[in-house]
């Protein structure tokens, strides 16, 4: 019987999975809904985010599960996620304006109150990676070789992204302040 398998010992592999998936999860959900949240500002479209990157984790565990930082495949899936919801927001927003024929954008109603919005709006507007790696090191508070690896791009870019998103924000935030 070697190299065969009994059924019993199928069951006990497979609880084994479920039980690291489960435990993914329970370690990553919560970062995932905090990443997205905090650049959509809406909590129903973070959790949708979240919850569709746990799926696509689920689907493709027999790869993630044995990486060095499934964490990490988790936040660049995510930060995939967030861009295609801004995405679809600036095709609405570009549809609106264009059938209602307005010229300001009404403010969301289902922001998440006690963020500073104008701050965050300013975030979610940097360039991607920009953005990227901003919510990466300020929010989850990861360190540049951790980002480097979740972007895919070398640690000097990381670096550079981080210096240029912090100078723009800073530009954007004390002209609105005069």
């Amino acid at each position: 019987m070697c190299g065969v398998r009994t059924g019993s010992q199928l069951n006990d592999e497979k609880t084994s999975e479920g039980k690291a998936f489960d435990e993914f999860v329970a370690r990553e959900f919560n970062q995932i809904v905090a990443l997205a949240l905090a650049v959509l500002r809406d909590g129903d479209e973070a959790l949708e985010v979240a919850q569709e990157t746990m799926a696509r984790a689920f689907s493709a565990w027999s790869e993630v599960g044995v990486m060095d930082r499934p964490g990490g495949w988790a936040r660049r899936v995510a930060l995939n996620l967030v861009t295609d919801v801004l995405r679809r927001r600036t095709r609405r927003k570009k549809l609106h304006l264009r059938l209602v024929g307005e010229h300001k954008a009404s403010s969301n109603s289902s922001e998440v109150e006690g963020w500073d919005t104008e701050f965050w709006g300013e975030v979610a507007a940097l360039p991607r990676r920009q953005r990227d790696v901003t919510v990466l090191f300020y929010v989850h508070d990861l360190s540049v070789a951790d980002i480097a690896l979740i972007v895919d791009v070398p640690e000097g870019t990381v670096k550079s992204d981080l210096s240029r998103s912090r100078e723009t924000l800073r530009d954007k935030l004390s002209r609105s302040e005069r």
